[in-house]
């Protein structure tokens, strides 16, 4: 299996420090701590380049979401305060 993150992925780097060996070896959720289901979302890494899975509850809320709805500015539009 593919362990490494895809070329448009950008991965959070995590602290280690804070971690339990099962979230570090990527056992466990990096936010929530659940085991099973096993986590399969990638969410981050450590330094030495380990990946680090989130569970899909949590990947959601640690990801951040695109803007929705968001539109230039036309020519004439002048921002005011």
């Amino acid at each position: 299996m593919h362990w490494r993150p895809t070329a448009t992925a950008r991965l959070m780097t995590f602290d280690p420090e804070g971690l339990t060996p099962a979230q570090c070896e990527g056992d466990a959720c990096v936010a929530c701590h659940k085991k099973w289901p096993r986590p399969r979302i990638r969410i981050g890494r450590l330094p030495n380049d380990a990946i680090l899975f989130a569970c899909p509850d949590c990947a959601e809320a640690l990801l951040p979401q695109p803007a929705a709805d968001v539109r230039p500015l036309t020519r004439g539009m002048a921002l005011t305060t």
